[in-house]
């Protein structure tokens, strides 16, 4: 998809939303904190900038269960007593998928959906908020990156993304802002010899001229990163932390300030499908910071191997990604050729591959003992 495209859709599918949910002026905003990464990460809410392959594409699921993710409390002010849970209880369910493209572009969408919503009745203590309950469609999010340095794999690689929320969702469900969101962000992640981490840093334009129980609602910082290890090229985990906080006056207030921890893990299976669960706490009292969220996650996510040498080896799992080698199983090794002897002379090109020896040009004589000259086996002449 041309990222004009990209623009044209979101502004088709939020621009006719947005009005109508400006003209209902209902109260709230999109409260969930949770904003599940591309599919095909290794991460939750951070991104492992897998974009490889020319057509690649993954799709799966992310549930994401919060308990008391907005509380009431005294004067509005998070340090006050709690009057009440204006959201004890929320699940969400997180369709995605994305598109790689040419092995630098990805395009991808999520769709949440609130399956299930349920608070306390607080219309003694603050008859304007209300409850949210039943099901909701979330807001549609559209995003596009470009990966700009490095290859997945390597220590360092960044992109630079782009993301659209249409708002499909309710803002007395707590399901939407009403408004198009937009947010630029940058995008960086790495392996270092199984040592993983991943950042973001982005800005989240919400023009939501509006306040909710005394405090001023707007445009965001976002901030998240993430650290952990890879284990047989198959298991990943580790914890990731994310957060963000409003521009202007009330920056880093703690009702302005989210902040959540996740420790989750990530199987692949069978090379395509990937599962995931994670569990943590909310540090903050900001409004949408749960006390405790637990996610699970399911995607399909084709395995695309690049090997440029042709050993069958993936190129982040090779340490020699340009040389023909063998599979050890060790990551300094793992795609280099054979050195069963260690002399320095690849089994290959070893003529003496059982006895050290010394580098030659003499072919014959390539890795063979000083003096010495290696003799291939006579045949043995029938009798």
């Amino acid at each position: 998809m041309h990222p004009r495209t990209f623009l044209l859709v979101a502004v088709v599918l939020g621009g006719p939303v947005a009005t109508c949910s400006s003209a209902a002026r209902a109260s709230g905003f999109a409260l969930n904190r949770f904003e599940p990464s591309a599919r095909g990460s290794d991460w939750f809410v951070n991104d492992s900038l897998d974009l490889r392959g020319s057509t690649n594409v993954a799709a799966g699921v992310v549930l994401d269960w919060s308990y008391k993710s907005l509380v009431l409390h005294e004067g509005g002010d998070a340090h006050g007593g709690a009057l009440g849970n204006v959201v004890t209880d929320a699940v969400f369910a997180h369709s995605g998928g994305s598109f790689m493209f040419r092995d630098r572009f990805r395009f991808a969408f999520d769709l949440p959906v609130a399956l299930y919503q349920a608070g306390d009745d607080l219309s003694l203590v603050a008859p304007s908020v209300r409850a949210p309950h039943g099901t909701s469609l979330g807001d549609l999010r559209l995003s596009a990156d470009v990966r700009v340095v490095g290859l997945y794999g390597d220590v360092f690689t960044a992109a630079l993304g782009l993301q659209l929320h249409a708002p499909t969702g309710r803002r007395w469900q707590l399901t939407s802002d009403g408004t198009l969101r937009l947010t630029p962000q940058v995008l960086m992640a790495g392996d270092g010899e199984g040592l993983l981490y991943a950042a973001k840093l982005g800005f989240s334009y919400r023009p939501l001229a509006d306040t909710f129980e005394a405090r001023k609602l707007g445009s965001e910082v976002l901030f998240s990163v993430a650290g952990g290890v890879r284990v047989n090229d198959l298991f990943v985990f580790g914890p990731e932390l994310y957060g963000s906080t409003v521009t202007g006056g009330t920056a880093f207030s703690a009702r302005a300030t989210p902040l959540e921890l996740l420790l989750g893990v990530h199987v692949t299976l069978a090379k395509h499908w990937q599962f995931g669960c994670g569990i943590g706490p909310g540090f903050t009292r900001g409004d949408g910071t749960p006390s405790m969220r637990t996610v699970f996650s399911i995607e399909f996510a084709p395995d695309v191997c690049i090997d440029e040498d042709g050993d069958g080896i993936c190129a982040p799992m090779d340490a020699c990604p340009g040389v023909d080698g063998v599979r050890t199983g060790e990551r300094g090794t793992n795609g280099c050729p054979g050195d069963r002897d260690h002399d320095g002379v690849s089994d290959k090109d070893d003529s003496c591959r059982e006895q050290p020896g010394v580098s030659s040009d003499d072919a014959a004589k390539n890795g063979c003992p000083a003096g010495a000259q290696h003799e291939p086996p006579k045949a043995i002449q029938p009798d």
